[in-house]
């Protein structure tokens, strides 16, 4: 099914309403706290469980995939409080919440893709700041609605190869500054683009299992020479 084809019934618009409604941490507009996390401001059990209602609303909302789609588009303009959802980012209305949730799912970053900080190393040998920090796949459309709004063809599995690629040609833009670095930050996206094609029927589980393979025997001769450093 495709976003365009997706047609929600009034008891599921009821029923995905009434979830983003728990997305709500505190009355009022959000105040922007880089620092709305458990234990950091109140260490109450009461602080803590309401902020563990908050991302179960979250994963909740999540599981339904692109049936949730129309209802968190509706609500991306909602001011109302939520928590932080990225690192380093203060905004956090229950709008903000929306779009990450959308961005996340669209996402579909891997297990095992990248690591913790800002920036990594490429193949000209300096440091370059990983591609989901700079930017998101919705920019060049204007944002997340127009974005949507463009691929509303295309199903679920094929939004997430939509995306990942664009991840996959900035990664591919940095290079590997070695071997490791290509096992890190590239192949796992590109084994995630072959899962996704073949949910949607394409003939590549030969190649998805040979590069699941040297990912785990760690095989450099699989890795194209234009991605390392010049030797």
């Amino acid at each position: 099914m495709t976003y365009a084809q997706l047609r929600l019934s009034a008891e599921e618009e009821r029923a995905i309403e009434a979830i983003v409604d728990q997305l709500v941490f505190a009355e009022g507009p959000a105040s922007n706290d880089p620092v709305l996390s458990p234990g950091v401001r109140d260490s109450s059990p009461e602080y803590a469980q309401r902020h563990e209602k908050v991302r179960s609303a979250f994963a909740a909302l999540t599981e339904m995939k692109l049936k949730a789609f129309p209802v968190l588009v509706k609500h991306l303009d909602d001011e109302r409080q939520s928590i932080n959802f990225r690192n380093h980012y203060i905004a956090n209305s229950v709008g903000d919440a929306c779009m990450w949730n959308i961005y996340y799912q669209l996402q579909d970053r891997p297990k095992g893709y990248s690591s913790y900080g800002y920036q990594r190393e490429g193949k000209d040998g300096e440091n370059h700041p990983k591609p989901y920090w700079t930017g998101t796949p919705f920019d060049e459309s204007g944002g997340v609605v127009k974005w949507l709004r463009k691929h509303r063809n295309l199903g679920y599995a094929e939004m997430q190869i939509k995306c990942l690629n664009w991840l996959l040609e900035r990664e591919k833009a940095i290079g590997a500054s070695d071997a490791d670095s290509y096992f890190r930050d590239i192949l796992p996206l590109e084994l995630q683009i072959l899962r996704r094609r073949l949910e949607l029927g394409d003939d590549v589980s030969a190649e998805l299992q040979a590069k699941e393979k040297a990912l785990q025997e760690k095989d450099a001769s699989i890795i194209p020479p234009e991605l390392l450093p010049a030797k």
